[in-house]
């Protein structure tokens, strides 16, 4: 495969992810925008919690499938149909084996930690939730193994640890309609609701995934076979062991990752006083802007990390990975600029004055935030390189510093405190990531400003390329 149709690959995936990261945005806040008007304030503290708990689940209960069944099946070529069958098989049963556990068990810890309700309310809250953590899970599963056959707009718009845009796009129209229906809405509604946008898109999906598994033809265009050319990943055997033993340090990596960015909050909530946790959360908040940009970067290259290195084009590697390095950073280092420069405007602006107190924290936050936009994608290179173990001990030992360093930055200086713990925490982190990514695979992730040309250039093909289909 030429150089040229690996980046004109390339840009398509970054513009989908793109579109599909905006439109999930949109979705995200202007469902929790008519959630706040629409239940009691309990009830829409609750469904924000288990929302954010979902996520957390959901990564658990996929064991690391999806994850690992992009970088098998993206990552080699020479494996026939049958064999691809047999691994996409394997992936779902296991997630929904997996869901069926960790549902059950999500059902009943939330059982015991909704003092609101009592007796069958309780129970058919719980109950939901539980749904809600088996069938996001199976939709997550088979939406990311899309993107192991290169399906990028299948994989965008229906996949993603938080789920993806399509899904809660109905879910916002679904409570839209509800709500001009009935002005107030309970929380047993709007979780039936959730779960049934996620299960009426799940059909779909899994038949798009069964086309493709049966359409496969390991001698296409899109792999062809590469003889006689070293590999600098090992050769992994398809066997049942050797999935789940490359799925488990993957689904741990994105278990501690996600820990890792809501730590300090938990440690707020735990440590401090509601006003300080207030503060904290306004200024934490603010750096979702700063991490859209590098999800993007890294959805973006996932697929094409193990299919460049099965085929040893680590040098074509370097240049993808560069070029979503800059793609992200630029706006990623606009928006950090602005935020760092006048974090009382914005926040006065965003979330009232009180929250101007918020601006040191949030100048430190970002700080350590920048800091991740500089050294791009450098975990999902390690992970879809075949060094998962080594990013799974980097983030659990972030993990165990920040709920180390945090607790003593609180004792000594209180938010700001676990602020500077966070930002420690988060320049380790990526910094030693981005050093054995260098190391190890032979790809500098940093940001650098050599990749504009190329840019430019890329944007130049794909304008003409557009204004010709049109013509």
């Amino acid at each position: 495969m030429s150089s040229k149709s690996i980046l004109a690959r390339f840009s398509s995936s970054a513009i989908c992810v793109l579109g599909a990261r905006i439109l999930a945005f949109i979705a995200v806040f202007g469902f929790n925008a008519v959630l706040a008007r629409s239940l009691e304030p309990t009830d829409f503290g609750l469904f924000a919690l288990l929302f954010s708990f979902a996520t957390l689940t959901s990564l658990l209960a996929s064991c690391g499938m999806n994850r690992a069944l992009v970088k098998v099946l993206a990552g080699d070529s020479s494996h026939d149909s049958n064999t691809v069958r047999k691994i996409v098989n394997l992936g779902v049963i296991t997630s929904v084996a997996a869901g069926l556990v960790v549902g059950a068990i999500a059902l009943l810890i939330c059982s015991q930690f909704m003092p609101a309700y009592d007796g069958t309310a309780r129970w058919i809250i719980a109950g939901l939730f539980g749904g809600i953590v088996l069938v996001r899970n199976i939709h997550f599963v088979l939406a990311e193994t899309t993107r192991g056959f290169h399906e990028t707009n299948w994989s965008n718009l229906f996949g993603g640890p938080a789920g993806g845009p399509v899904p809660h796009l109905m879910f916002l129209i679904a409570l839209i309609v509800a709500w001009f229906a009935v002005e107030t809405t309970t929380l047993a509604v709007v979780l039936s609701l959730y779960l049934g946008c996620f299960a009426i898109t799940l059909p779909p999906l899994a038949r798009k995934l069964y086309s493709l598994r049966l359409d496969l033809d390991p001698a296409s265009e899109l792999n062809p076979p590469k003889l006689n050319q070293a590999s600098t990943s090992p050769k992994i055997k398809f066997s049942p062991q050797s999935i789940w033993l490359l799925a488990i340090p993957l689904m741990l990596t994105q278990t501690f990752g996600l820990t890792l960015s809501q730590a300090d909050i938990w440690l707020a909530g735990a440590l401090v006083v509601p006003t300080s946790i207030a503060i904290y959360c306004a200024a934490q908040r603010m750096l979702g802007f700063l991490t859209i940009p590098l999800q993007i970067s890294g959805t973006a290259i996932i697929s094409f990390v193990p299919e460049l290195i099965a085929k040893n084009r680590i040098k074509q590697l370097q240049e993808i990975v560069g070029l979503a390095t800059f793609v992200s950073g630029v706006p990623g280092l606009l928006i950090g600029t602005a935020l760092f420069l006048f974090p009382e405007a914005i926040l006065t602006f965003v979330f009232g004055e009180f929250y101007a107190q918020a601006a040191f924290v949030l100048k430190i936050l970002v700080a350590g935030q920048l800091i991740c936009v500089l050294t791009g994608p450098c975990e999902i290179v390690l992970t879809m390189a075949g060094h998962q173990n080594k990013t799974l001990a980097v983030n659990a030992v972030s993990a165990v510093a920040i709920f180390t360093l945090g607790p003593l930055g609180i004792y000594l200086s209180g938010i700001g405190g676990l602020a500077v713990a966070m930002c420690s925490v988060m320049v380790f982190q990526n910094l030693t990531n981005w050093w054995l990514a260098k190391k190890l695979v032979g790809v500098s992730t940093h940001f650098d400003l050599a990749y504009a040309p190329q840019l430019i250039s890329q944007a130049r093909i794909l304008i003409r390329k557009g204004s010709l289909d049109v013509t």
